[in-house]
């Protein structure tokens, strides 16, 4: 029996070893089965409390929105437990849909400016499930995989996107058959499929050359005329040791931007980014209509969050200048990331900091530069308790955008989408009405506008930050509005109508 207990007792230190070693390398997945395993055992009950924190931060460094939720219940009855463990239980039970269980854990959080975006997302997102779908969406079943599929673009007649799944002639591709233990899947890489009419055809690699990275590769974007791409790579260079005894940890995973050039029907490369760093991620790009604009995704010194949107404006020579911050009117004290332009200066992007339904929402604003309009949330269908990202469109009221959604074949997703045929042009009145919003000024929270047209059936959420802020709102003529101000603690709203004309708006609001 001594003998026994001994076997099992050093049976068991190895899986408890592999488990730290395993969380600190930010290999989650692996990490959650092996903690999994280990509190049905003797050193389990010793070390519940550790357990718990661990699982929970596990799951949600993958996603499992559910099992995160449920351990970070666990973690909240322990002593141990600290004010960051309410906000990410908060988040993982806003990322369910449970929107007033969220709400609740997030008013016992101490910062409550730092949740007052998180609370006016959850008001908003029962009012959004209200409002009427503007359009159809449907899920790509020719291309989405059990695994992760998504930041789907087009280039010509192909759809290209990034995949983890590991299929057709991947496997000869380098370091596709290595695994990735954060979400236990395979690396991601470039696929392609021709877009037709009847379906998305054969799913294949993109281009050896430009997926031959050791870790992932994409999403990318293309110049124009096509002969350009810009691709976010894994840094293959950065190599941070764990102990002197384990192989190198991948560390934060730091991304890069590598161009491709293509050159008598083959792309030539990689050629770095002149702004990449092993000090942080730059990411995402995308360029505007003029090709003259660079806007990226970066955790940089001097930003304004976790990671912000960049961007670099071309110089007479075709150099890069260097990167600027887009500026608070887009980027928060959260996450923003995944950009996208569109034509009329549009830069859709997904956001964890505005007022949104789950994780990341899509928004979309108008501008250049640092100058930007009011982010305007994308409501359903293009979002959902989940993260939804990289919301791209192909002309004629259709595009894609990417979800992990319940309801997908797999973790990350593509989904199609197409708007109903445009209606006739109604006029707005003019001038523009411009809302002048006082807060009172000893408020600290944000205030949340939500304008909301009854006789259309849509609506628009603004933010306007303390002491005092103005909204600028575009009105149709014999309709009738609802303006509603969502407080930390109350909503006021009035209803209104523009058939008087705007002297009328102007004295029932500007009051």
């Amino acid at each position: 029996m001594l003998s026994s207990f001994r076997l099992s007792a050093q049976d068991q230190e190895p899986v408890e070893r592999k488990a730290d070693v395993s969380f600190q390398r930010q290999e989650y997945a692996r990490a959650a089965a092996l903690y999994e395993n280990l509190l049905h055992t003797h050193y389990g009950k010793r070390h519940a409390a550790m357990l718990h924190q661990r699982l929970a931060t596990s799951y949600r460094g993958f996603n499992q929105y559910g099992k995160a939720a449920y351990w970070y219940e666990q973690v909240l009855k322990d002593s141990s437990a600290v004010p960051a463990d309410r906000l990410n239980y908060a988040d993982m039970l806003k990322s369910l849909g449970k929107f007033a269980e969220a709400r609740e854990q997030y008013l016992q959080y101490p910062d409550q400016q730092r949740v007052a975006m998180r609370i006016h997302g959850c008001d908003s997102a029962v009012l959004w499930q209200s409002l009427p779908v503007r359009a159809t969406i449907v899920n790509v079943k020719g291309i989405n995989s059990s695994s992760n599929d998504w930041g789907a673009v087009k280039y010509g007649r192909q759809l290209v996107f990034v995949s983890d799944s590991m299929r057709g002639d991947m496997w000869f591709v380098k370091g596709s058959r290595r695994r990735y233990y954060r979400t236990n899947t395979g690396f991601g890489k470039i696929y392609t499929a021709e877009d037709l009419p009847s379906g998305t055809g054969y799913v294949k690699d993109f281009s050896p050359r430009i997926n031959n990275f050791p870790y992932h590769t994409g999403p990318l974007c293309f110049s124009a005329n096509g002969d350009t791409a810009y691709v976010t790579v894994t840094d293959p260079q950065r190599r941070i040791s764990f102990n002197k005894k384990e192989a190198p940890v991948y560390g934060v995973r730091h991304h890069d931007l590598v161009l491709f050039i293509k050159q008598r029907g083959q792309w030539q490369g990689p050629i770095p980014f002149p702004y990449n760093s092993q000090e942080y991620s730059t990411e995402h790009a995308v360029l505007n209509s003029a090709g003259n604009i660079l806007y990226f995704t970066s955790d940089r010194p001097g930003g304004i969050g976790a990671t912000d949107i960049w961007y670099c404006e071309k110089n007479v020579d075709n150099s890069w200048g260097t990167p600027q911050n887009c500026g608070s009117s887009i980027n928060t004290a959260d996450e923003e990331a995944f950009t996208v332009t569109a034509p009329g200066d549009r830069l859709f992007f997904a956001s964890k900091g505005w007022p949104g339904m789950g994780g990341y929402d899509v928004f979309c604003t108008e501008g250049s530069k640092n100058h930007w309009s009011a982010p305007m949330n994308m409501h359903l269908p293009f979002n959902s308790p989940g993260d939804d990202f990289y919301y791209f469109e192909d002309g004629d009221g259709k595009g894609f955008f990417s979800s992990n959604r319940e309801g997908g074949a797999g973790g990350d997703d593509i989904y199609s989408f197409s708007f109903p045929p445009a209606a006739p042009v109604i006029p707005v009145l003019a001038p523009l009405l411009r809302i002048p919003l006082q807060v009172d000024i000893c408020t600290t929270s944000s205030l949340c506008v939500y304008l909301f047209n009854k006789t259309r059936g849509v609506g628009w959420c603004y933010v306007i930050l303390p002491p005092y802020g103005e909204i600028e709102a575009k009105l149709e003529p014999d309709a009738n509005y609802v303006l509603r101000l969502h407080y930390a603690n109350r909503v006021d709203s009035v209803e209104f109508s523009t058939k008087d004309g705007v002297d009328s708006v102007y004295k029932k609001i500007c009051r």
